[in-house]
């Protein structure tokens, strides 16, 4: 990895949860962790917040066996975020979310995906009462006709070349729909991709059984039932297939499976 793991941080119990999950991937990645909080009106002063960042910098520090930076700033998440990732180059963000019951009091429920989609970094979103996962053994990973699809599979090697992961690439059929050109290359460069790099991959094809508007009831089904550990999706839906459109896409982020979700913008 370039630089390391950026976690950026309400102080909350959500956020130590995906400051845990970040420093179990860094330290398997050999990297650093970056703590991040933006100030605004729910914030403890200045002084409070940037205590509390050095506490927790110090716990990922004998988690990791590494420094770990810590940045604080003030202004508007969904603009300090996706600048600070681009500016200091970080390979993966963790992020938590506190879930479906938390979406009106907390900027990281409801606005999450609004958050994600701004990031070009992949960005991994655990919610409050998410696992400690030490070990991705699957990955299910719904294709799409995106464009910027080998981003997301970029994004999928990451986890594969640290944790030997199996990749569930996975469709749903739906009866009289013709899939796109981009859809079938980007399935074929999937596979092309995961093949040259020693990935173990499974290539699924389900019927649509599940008459629901998207498709995110029945992947969390197959999900489910395959005993993911983390599934990977684009934040933002292309231009021609709305797999998953933002509804779709924020019934993942706030699974009831409890699943991280691996978001590449």
């Amino acid at each position: 990895m370039k630089k390391s793991v950026l976690v950026p941080t309400d102080l909350t119990d959500v956020a130590s949860k995906a400051v845990n999950q970040a420093a179990t991937i860094a330290k398997k990645a050999g990297t650093s962790v970056s703590l991040l909080h933006v100030l605004n009106e729910k914030s403890p002063s200045r002084e409070d917040a940037e205590k509390q960042l050095k506490n927790e910098a110090n716990r990922v520090k004998e988690l990791t066996g590494k420094e770990c930076e810590i940045l604080l700033r003030e202004g508007s998440i969904f603009e300090v975020i996706p600048q600070v990732t681009c500016d200091h180059c970080f390979d993966l963000m963790v992020i938590g979310t506190h879930g479906v019951h938390g979406i009106i009091q907390h900027f990281m429920g409801s606005s999450i995906l609004k958050l994600v989609s701004r990031i070009h970094t992949p960005v991994l979103v655990v919610q409050k009462d998410s696992p400690l996962i030490e070990n991705f053994r699957i990955i299910v990973m719904p294709v799409s006709s995106h464009l910027d699809f080998h981003k997301q599979i970029d994004s999928v090697l990451f986890f594969t070349a640290l944790f030997d992961t199996e990749v569930h690439l996975y469709s749903i059929n739906k009866p009289g729909y013709e899939w796109p050109e981009q859809l079938l290359k980007n399935i074929e460069d999937a596979k092309t991709s995961f093949e040259s790099n020693g990935v173990r991959m499974k290539r699924v094809k389900e019927e649509q059984e599940v008459f629901a508007q998207g498709y995110a009831k029945q992947t969390l089904l197959y999900a489910g039932s395959a005993g993911a550990d983390l599934i990977s999706v684009m934040s933002t839906p292309s231009d021609d297939y709305y797999y998953f459109a933002a509804a779709d896409k924020e019934a993942l982020l706030l699974n009831e499976l409890l699943l991280p979700v691996l978001c590449t913008g």
